[in-house]
C-alpha cells in the first residue's frame, strides 16, 4: 500500500509512482478548455494524470484566475470545467503555509509576472514539477523547468 504524500511532497520517481510532476498555468487551462493550439498536449498530460502516471497540480489563486475568466462567458460553464479539474486528480495547493506565498512573492518581485503566474511558478518549484504554460516568455528567468504549448 502506497504511504499517502503530504501537500508539499513532491512524488517519489524513484519508487514508480509516477514519470512526471507538471503545475499547470491558467493559460495552459484556456488553452485546453478552449480548444487553442496546444490543447492535445494539455490533454495528453491531464490523461496521465487520470491514470497516475504523472502528478497534477494547481494552485489555488490559479484556479481563481481561470475561474473569473470563465465566469464572464459563462458562470455554469465555470462551475463545470472546475470540477472537472478536480476530477482528473489535480491536487488544487491552497495558500495554508509561509513557504509558498513567500516564494511567490519574491518572484513578483524579481520577475514581470502577474501574481497568478508567480503563484503557478512559486507551486512549481515547491513541488519540484515543470511548468505548463502557454506563450508567457515571462517565466525563461523564472528557474523553473517549463513545458511550453506554443512557441
Amino acid at each position: 500500500m502506497k504511504t499517502p504524500r503530504t501537500a508539499r511532497e513532491s512524488p517519489d520517481f524513484s519508487r514508480g509512482e509516477c514519470q512526471l510532476s507538471i503545475v499547470l498555468d491558467t493559460e495552459a487551462l484556456l488553452v485546453f478548455y478552449l480548444g487553442e493550439p496546444g490543447a492535445d498536449k494539455v490533454q495528453q498530460l491531464v490523461e496521465r494524470i487520470q491514470k497516475g502516471e504523472n502528478a497534477g497540480y494547481l494552485n489555488i489563486v490559479n484556479l481563481t484566475e481561470f475561474s473569473y475568466i470563465l465566469q464572464r462567458r459563462d458562470p455554469e460553464l465555470a462551475k463545470e470545467k472546475e470540477q472537472n479539474l478536480r476530477a482528473f486528480g489535480l491536487e488544487i495547493v491552497p495558500v495554508t503555509d509561509d513557504e509558498l506565498w513567500r516564494v511567490a512573492s519574491s518572484i513578483k518581485a524579481a520577475h514581470p509576472l502577474s501574481l497568478a503566474d508567480s503563484f503557478a511558478a512559486a507551486t512549481a518549484k515547491i513541488k519540484r514539477a515543470k511548468l505548463v504554460t502557454g506563450k508567457d516568455e515571462e517565466y525563461k528567468s523564472v528557474g523553473v523547468p517549463l513545458i511550453r504549448l506554443a512557441t
